[in-house]
């Protein structure tokens, strides 16, 4: 399961994609201008150090952070549901703590105890 969607996924290559291309461009207008090459041999040669610094730091980052990433993300969104967990479990304590002592009862509807469709339910088997 992603922790990141894709239209953030898809905005986050893409500004990686500029810093990249920016800082090739920096590097390439200093230390390339000095090659002996034809205009279209620098063109070239521009186009292949931009793709390929591109394709390098791309692959390093998803190889390197990628999984980092998104798995704190999955563990950020897995603790605030055993957060809400708790609390909704401690307000139900403290109702029926006011239900206990004014002598009534205190009646949870049938099927709002347990939402099977929420982030981390398919831990609960090997957390609880």
């Amino acid at each position: 399961m992603a922790a990141l969607n894709q239209d953030t996924r898809l905005v986050m290559t893409i500004l990686f994609v500029g810093t990249l291309s920016g800082a090739n461009v920096f590097f390439y207008a200093l230390y390339g201008s000095t090659f002996p090459y034809t205009p279209i041999a620098h063109a070239t040669l521009f186009g292949l150090m931009t793709i390929g610094s591109i394709m390098v730091m791309k692959a390093l980052f998803d190889l390197a952070l990628n999984d980092k990433i998104e798995m704190w993300l999955l563990d950020r969104k897995i603790a605030a549901y055993w957060e809400r967990k708790a609390r909704d479990e401690a307000q139900r304590n403290k109702m029926r703590e006011s239900a206990r002592q004014y002598n009534t009862n205190f009646y949870t509807p049938q099927g709002q105890e347990e939402d099977s469709n929420t982030v981390g339910s398919e831990f609960l088997a090997t957390l609880q």
